[in-house]
């Protein structure tokens, strides 16, 4: 189920995207890559937007992606994760199949959240502190 209240405008809607703590990348139902944000995507070029997403993927992970790909467009899976420690920097990778009120496949989402301060959260802190 989707809970939404309210409405964005444009200009809102970057705004609120650009201050996510976390990237994000979105490829449409064609598998064109039409947008990303933040610096996972710093080595990205500026020419794969209008691309096919498999243009912008190491050749090693093409296997895997395709299989996401796949299984998303089928509608068998609708979120595949995963994990990387690089150096010091603990990232958490999660893809969601975006679809739409009658849930026909629209896409692909990308988000990459640096989780490495969160692991070391202990505790409890219910309410935002400095």
């Amino acid at each position: 189920m989707y809970w939404q209240r309210g409405t964005l405008i444009p200009e809102q809607v970057q705004l609120v995207i650009r201050n996510l703590p976390l990237d994000i990348s979105f490829a449409d139902e064609n598998d064109v890559l039409v947008y990303w944000n933040g610096p996972t995507y710093k080595t990205c070029d500026a020419r794969y937007i209008g691309r096919d997403v498999r243009d912008c993927h190491p050749e090693s992970s093409l296997d895997v992606l395709e299989d996401i790909l796949a299984q998303f467009k089928a509608g068998t899976k609708d979120v595949a994760e995963g994990w990387e420690l690089d150096g010091k920097r603990f990232t958490y990778t999660r893809y969601t199949a975006v679809r739409d009120d009658a849930g026909a496949y629209k896409g692909i989402l990308e988000v990459n959240h640096d989780v490495t301060g969160m692991r070391a959260l202990e505790g409890a802190q219910a309410l935002p502190g400095w």
